[in-house]
């Protein structure tokens, strides 16, 4: 195979696999196209981070980074040399193009169309964000019932889903790490399904290197864990939720309770909650969440809104403990059809008083935890991989443009691609 094909990633932020799930997934991508022979070049309008910050990430041999700027069409050279995007997009000439985020691609698509007409362009939703926002628009109320897929086109999201399922036709190809949201795009949004793929996010890329070999039974572990990047907004409101509503009931239960709480860039409001007499331990980030894993007997993620599926679950699973969640939670691990009721390895509780009851339960019962540690041992193979690889390998397959792929690039042409280069224009104006 020739080693000078290239994969082109355009990430929102530099990925950081020990701090969010996005950086595991893309990661997973990464790993996939260098043992598939291709050299990566890995691209972000965020800030690239120094050794010396906090959260740097040193990236596998044969991927090359390329810092782009925000709203410039401009790249600034190491030699004092500026360079055109469109010069620099027709210099790397990519085989392959990924998109994590439909933004990017509106952003930066046009580039891409224009500069590398036989590029073939993906899409990596993550989590698909107008469910996301949709659900955060009535956080307090959404666990309460259930909401019909014509609830993510209401006023308040229908822009953002006009936008993200514009991106995902006019790629050639978009893949999903939710069951859910494969089967509401292709059944609630026309998206043809031989153009989107669920690939399952691998369990065993979550911890790299620090996989178990042997697992704690029940006695030898004791407490809960709660594991979560404070920068991700389902994340935060629902420790707050927890922290404010269910931990009141769970304690008055069972006095004894110990909660250890773990995640990157927790901000002075979490740190507050560091009430160790009380049995809630805020700990922040850790390089040693394997060992977290091995002794908790109990993860939780108690999630009011969200979307995709959870980095933390997928954790959990991968180091055999069950989890306590929501029905955010539960949604999108296993495959469309599946029961949670009989396969989830974990129990879902959406009300204060019942998520604190399942805590207690799954930490006091041995046979019900036992119960749900064998499921998590029975998701090995979804999320191994070599399944996710092998879905990788048919989709690719059947990578080709389509005729409606090549209509919405047409549009892109005559609105984005001239809005940013308005935009451009307007930073450059002098401040009168």
């Amino acid at each position: 195979m020739n080693a000078q094909r290239l994969a082109l990633i355009f990430s929102t932020v530099w990925p950081e696999p020990n701090s969010s799930a996005a950086g595991v997934r893309q990661m997973q991508w990464i790993r996939y196209f260098l043992r598939n022979g291709y050299r990566v070049t890995l691209s972000s309008p965020s800030k690239l981070k120094n050794k010396e910050d906090w959260g740097y990430v040193e990236y596998p041999e044969g991927v090359d980074v390329l810092p782009l700027p925000l709203n410039e069409s401009t790249l600034n050279g190491t030699d004092g040399n500026d360079q055109h995007l469109s010069a620099t997009f027709k210099k790397l000439n990519p085989e392959i193009v990924m998109f994590d985020r439909f933004i990017l691609e509106e952003q930066f698509g046009h580039w891409i169309y224009e500069c590398c007409p036989n590029a073939r362009v993906m899409l990596e939703t993550q989590d698909l964000h107008f469910v996301r926002r949709a659900r955060e628009s009535i956080k307090d109320q959404y666990l309460a019932k259930d909401y019909a897929p014509g609830f993510y086109q209401t006023p308040e999201v229908i822009d953002t889903a006009l936008r993200e399922v514009a991106s995902i036709q006019r790629v050639d190809h978009t893949f999903v790490v939710s069951s859910y949201e494969e089967e509401l795009l292709t059944k609630h949004f026309e998206v043809p399904r031989d153009r989107l793929t669920w690939i399952p996010m691998v369990a065993d890329t979550v911890l790299a290197d620090e996989m178990p070999t042997t697992t704690k039974s029940f006695k030898d572990r004791s407490g809960f864990c709660w594991v979560g990047n404070f920068r991700h907004q389902p994340n935060i409101d629902g420790l707050r939720w927890f922290k404010g509503e269910i931990w009141p009931r769970l304690k008055l239960r069972f006095p004894s309770a110990q909660v250890h709480v773990y995640g990157a860039y927790p901000s002075e409001e979490v740190m507050q909650w560091n009430k160790p007499g009380d049995g809630f331990h805020v700990h922040g980030h850790t390089d040693r969440l394997a060992a977290v894993f091995a002794s908790a007997r109990v993860n939780l993620a108690p999630l009011r809104f969200g979307a995709g599926v959870k980095g933390k679950i997928l954790e959990a699973i991968a180091h055999q403990i069950p989890t306590v969640t929501t029905k955010v939670g539960v949604e999108g691990i296993l495959p469309s059809g599946a029961s949670a009721h009989e396969a989830f390895p974990g129990l879902e509780a959406n009300t204060n008083q019942v998520f604190a009851e399942a805590c207690i339960a799954i930490h006091e019962d041995e046979t019900l935890w036992t119960k749900m540690q064998k499921r998590t041992q029975d998701l090995t193979t979804l999320y191994s991989v070599d399944f996710a690889e092998k879905k990788m390998e048919m989709a690719f397959k059947k990578l080709k443009p389509s005729f409606t792929s090549k209509v919405m690039r047409h549009e892109l042409f005559n609105s984005h691609k001239y809005f940013a280069r308005w935009i451009e224009a307007k930073n450059k104006k002098p401040t009168p």
